[in-house]
């Protein structure tokens, strides 16, 4: 797994690396699972709920859609249940991909239900506000800064989602309904049948030899990009010799790097069956900070660059209150730079320090390097990713399975 991974790592991964197919393939299962659903949601009668569940169904087939197409470019574009013979479907273009995406997530936008209608019960469904943040994402990706800030304005001004407290309490396993997580994975254990299974998100990332496997690790240059006294750093970064309450200090192996991803590290009293890697932990997919955030881009690149100030402060205000005993010195000023270019790196900057870990980085940079070219291989090779190339890494390759099992319909 370690050479694997370190091929993503390197740059040096090929059609073949089993990574990629498990992306492909995991997203297009989703997506069959959605077209079922809309294929069959016809026979219910009852209107109201009919409407809910297309919107629910629409929604998370434009978020599988959204996955692929940012991975991928253009894929096969698949919204029926496919007959015997319809199954070597060629490349949509990627404008094809966007459309479709933008249609299925405006229906959910305008028919699923907001946070508050769904009630306590429904916590952890898509709701309104869900399905225009993410597609405030897919317009930001398209560079439509209009609709950018018309969706996360729309998010904002409605009130469903708010900051939670405390920016290290957002990831603690109790605070999976926080008020500021829009989307997040699902994974249940404990009353469950299923309580043996372990949570892949976690168990990747735990402290190699401890309590996981110690992948995807926080690096030098991520840990070096935090301003002095910012607590979002001692947050999300777990450090070699570091005091895990219920397990003591904690010393990483030789061969592993010095950090870990603390956003998925909490004490042994959140651990289920004395697993670590068998906590509630979630993967949030979507949170409103990255909805702010997004809204003071848009702002900026409109021209607005004092709506964009404001928005950045919440995010930053947020972080300068989450004070924890490692954190000698609370910095953070307020920014007060408007220059266009100079703003908008900041507010990249802020997003890779704000959503550090959580999955979001490699896309931005490569939407960034449509905004400012050359911006994605000069922060690579910074970071001695000395084998990236825009034009080879962008997406990545169709899996060399998906092009055999179509018999060369699929073509890289």
């Amino acid at each position: 797994s370690v050479a694997r991974l370190n091929q993503f790592n390197d740059f040096t991964y090929d059609a073949s690396t089993s990574e990629i197919n498990g992306w492909w393939e995991g997203n297009y299962k989703a997506i069959a699972s959605c077209n079922v659903a809309l294929d069959n949601l016809g026979a219910v009668k009852n209107e109201e709920l009919r409407v809910k569940c297309v919107a629910q169904a629409r929604f998370f087939r434009g978020f599988f859609y959204f996955n692929l197409v940012r991975a991928f470019g253009g894929v096969p574009l698949v919204t029926k249940v496919l007959q015997p013979g319809e199954y070597n479907q060629p490349r949509a273009t990627e404008e094809a991909v966007y459309q479709q995406i933008i249609e299925d997530l405006t229906y959910a936008a305008e028919h699923l239900p907001t946070r508050q209608e769904w009630g306590a019960k429904e916590s952890g469904r898509a709701t309104k506000g869900t399905a225009e943040g993410l597609l405030a994402k897919v317009y930001l990706f398209r560079q439509d800064y209009a609709n950018v800030k018309k969706y996360t304005g729309q998010v904002i001004a409605r009130g469903e989602y708010s900051l939670h407290r405390d920016y290290r309490d957002l990831f603690n396993p109790n605070s999976y309904y926080s008020d500021e997580v829009m989307l997040a994975d699902q994974y249940l254990w404990g009353e469950s049948t299923e309580r043996n299974l372990e949570s892949e998100y976690v168990k990747w990332q735990g402290i190699r030899g401890e309590m996981g496997w110690g992948m995807f690790s926080p690096s030098e240059a991520l840990d070096q990009a935090y301003e002095v006294g910012d607590p979002r750093r001692t947050a999300t970064i777990f450090y070699d010799g570091e005091t895990l309450e219920g397990k003591g200090e904690i010393h990483f192996k030789k061969e592993v790097p010095p950090r870990a991803n603390k956003k998925t590290i909490w004490p042994t009293g959140y651990w289920n069956e004395n697993s670590f890697a068998k906590q509630n932990c979630h993967l949030i997919f979507l949170r409103y900070a990255d909805v702010l955030l997004m809204y003071a881009e848009a702002c900026n690149e409109l021209g607005e660059s004092r709506e964009a100030l404001d928005k950045l402060e919440m995010v930053r205000a947020r972080a300068r209150r989450t004070v924890h005993p490692a954190d000698m010195t609370v910095g953070l000023p307020e920014i007060t730079e408007t220059g266009k270019e100079k703003l908008r790196e900041i507010i990249w900057n802020e997003r890779r320090i704000e959503l550090a870990l959580e999955g979001h980085r490699f896309f931005d940079l490569i939407r960034a390097d449509k905004v400012v070219p050359g911006y994605a291989e000069k922060m690579m090779k910074a970071h001695g990713k000395t084998n990236f190339s825009i034009a080879k890494h962008a997406t990545f390759f169709i899996p060399q399975k998906q092009v055999d099992i179509s018999q060369g319909v699929l073509k890289n």
